[in-house]
């Protein structure tokens, strides 16, 4: 039998970036001594610098048989040299992939993923694929140290923005799954909270301190505050109440959206489209991905020197291969594109230097940043009493982002506005906790109503006649929606909701009840625009009769994921009830 994270010797948590991702883990008897003590060790070679990072890109490469060949840094060397002698076409290459779980209507269990020259694999296996990297490096560093702690007796813990429906996280469990982890050494930690979880044991010197500035962890009960969490893919924004025992609980629904740092890069790519037209860039990103690569890494130093009052020209080297790829296709040099665009008077050319005004570049950023701003301050008129913001996150490392914020909500609202040192480790340092402690949030504002497809009989007086459909003769109303929880209940770590469900056929031998979710409190239907599938619950009846069988099912609320267990009414025989993915 599967044990949780307080019963094991280790856990583990992998925090699965857009831009990012890495692991981090602590043994029993560290936790007990300072939950605090948790190892990340710097054992990511960082690319041709060989710097040494907490955390290795997103990037996974596969041969053409589709086995793994690397992974982060290394993956996006290779590549890159792949790219330089024409070598690419057969090999597998996937980058920041992890925001198509959050695209449109998500990714189901047979949903394609697309590489980067258009070659496509399930994407259930390119990021489960991802996550054996993470844990086969794990394994390797233990079994160096000697340590003779084997992968089935870990408690595994696996980072997701809150802002993910229950699709999405259960897209993920089931990837985590596919690399050999038990389901029940395996928790979902929502990245907000687990940032917030890990703030409140850190001691003051572990934060970036202003004058005046208070202990996040002594905060007194009652205290109300947001978690900012800025990502590589997001901002994943929670709002948290501190309880006695040193608890939390939510007080509501989390909120967010695509703003995080690859953001600002997209927009920085759009200026130079801008300047020399899709056609040099899009030959550029697919032909010349070494510079390419190498130009990202340009723009991710300039990114992290700019502030708010940034006044000298951030320099950038150019590569050589997009001014060739404009003489080529524009029959222009660089220089003379930019002098042509609206940017003539704020990049200049020296060399094979560009520098970039630090007001251009803080443009870039404000096209994310005041999004962000514009949702906070949505989010603060509708939530009074808040007094604090821990802002947490790899984006949240800007200078200039911690301005903007500060500036806005400290300066201005006179929230304290909180920034830990180490910002960009602090959910996966938390998700570390939390696989110790998952209790320790004992309650969570529900982002969506919960409910099942049903077909009552038809009411013309309420009931569209396009929905019509005859059953057993008589007319009923198709896909209405029949919710059994609405969204923004709050829910205490636990909560129990009870559905009686009957057989349909003499002999039946599993019950499919599909469960649909909608952000709207009272939807109509399950055809509804805003309604998703979730997924299907299975109930096995373990001994089918001719005679119908009513089956109480109970729906569980309060943890990060739903959970459901299921029993026979008459006689309350317990029944396998298992969730399964949209196919």
């Amino acid at each position: 039998m599967a044990l949780k994270g307080k019963d094991h010797v280790l856990v583990v948590a992998i925090d699965f970036g857009t831009a990012y991702s890495g692991y981090a883990f602590q043994f029993k008897h560290d936790f007990d001594k300072d939950p605090t003590k948790i190892s990340a060790p710097q054992a990511w070679n960082g690319g041709k610098a060989n710097l040494m990072s907490y955390k290795t890109p997103t990037c996974l490469l596969l041969d053409k048989d589709k086995k793994i060949d690397k992974f982060g840094f290394e993956a996006e060397e290779k590549y890159a040299n792949l790219c330089m002698d024409g070598e690419n076409e057969t090999w597998y290459y996937f980058r920041r992939f992890k925001m198509k779980l959050q695209e449109g209507e998500g990714l189901k269990k047979d949903s394609q993923l697309q590489d980067e020259t258009g070659k496509k694999m399930p994407a259930l296996q390119v990021f489960s694929l991802s996550i054996q990297c993470l844990m086969s490096h794990l394994m390797k560093m233990l079994d160096k140290q000697g340590t003779g702690v084997k992968k089935e007796e870990i408690h595994w813990v696996i980072t997701v923005p809150a802002i993910w429906n229950d699709s999405a996280k259960q897209f993920m469990r089931t990837a985590a799954e596919e690399t050999g982890i038990l389901s029940g050494n395996l928790d979902i930690a929502l990245e907000p909270e687990a940032a917030s979880l890990y703030c409140q044991y850190l001691p003051i010197e572990k934060f970036c301190t202003q004058k005046g500035q208070v202990h996040f962890g002594a905060a007194p009960t009652g205290t109300k505050y947001m978690v900012l969490d800025l990502g590589g893919g997001t901002a994943d924004i929670t709002m948290h109440e501190k309880l006695e025992g040193s608890k939390l609980k939510e007080i509501a629904k989390a909120s967010g959206g695509p703003w995080g740092g690859t953001a600002v890069d997209a927009a920085f790519f759009k200026l130079l489209t801008d300047i020399v037209g899709n056609p040099v860039m899009t030959a550029f990103q697919m032909k010349e991905m070494y510079d390419y690569l190498d130009l990202l890494r340009e723009f991710e130093s300039t990114k992290r020197n700019l502030t708010a009052n940034s006044k000298e020209m951030l320099t950038m080297k150019l590569p050589a291969s997009l001014q060739n790829l404009c003489n080529e296709k524009k029959k222009c040099t660089f220089k003379e594109c930019v002098q042509k665009s609206d940017y003539s008077n704020q990049i200049k050319l020296v060399s094979d230097k560009m520098r970039l005004d630090p007001e251009l570049v803080r443009d870039l950023f404000r096209q994310v940043t005041d999004k962000i701003v514009d949702h906070v301050e949505k989010l603060l008129q509708k939530t009074p009493g808040v007094s604090m913001i821990l802002l947490v996150g790899g984006f949240s490392e800007s200078g200039f982002v911690q301005d903007v914020i500060r500036s806005k909500f400290q300066d201005k609202l006179g929230l304290k506005v909180i920034v830990p040192r180490e910002a960009g480790l602090s959910v996966l340092n938390g998700a570390v906790i939390f696989g110790w402690k998952p209790e320790i949030i004992e309650a969570r504002v529900l982002r969506y109503t919960y409910g099942v497809k049903i077909t009552p009989e038809f009411d013309p007086g309420k009931h569209p006649a396009s929905k019509r459909i005859m059953v057993n003769q008589k007319p009923h109303c198709a896909d209405v929606f029949s919710a059994f929880i609405e969204v923004d209940t709050e829910v205490a770590n636990g909560y129990r909701v009870l559905e009686v469900y009957n057989t349909l056929t003499p002999y039946q031998i599993c019950l499919a009840i599909q469960v649909y979710l909608s952000p709207s409190k009272n939807p109509n239907f399950v055809t509804d625009p805003d309604c998703q599938l979730m997924g299907t619950l299975n109930v096995i009846i373990p001994d089918p009769t001719e005679e119908q069988r009513n089956v109480i099912v109970v729906f569980i609320f309060g943890d990060t994921e739903l959970h459901a267990v299921a029993m026979e009414e008459e006689n309350q025989i317990p029944f396998t009830a298992t969730f399964h993915m949209i196919e």
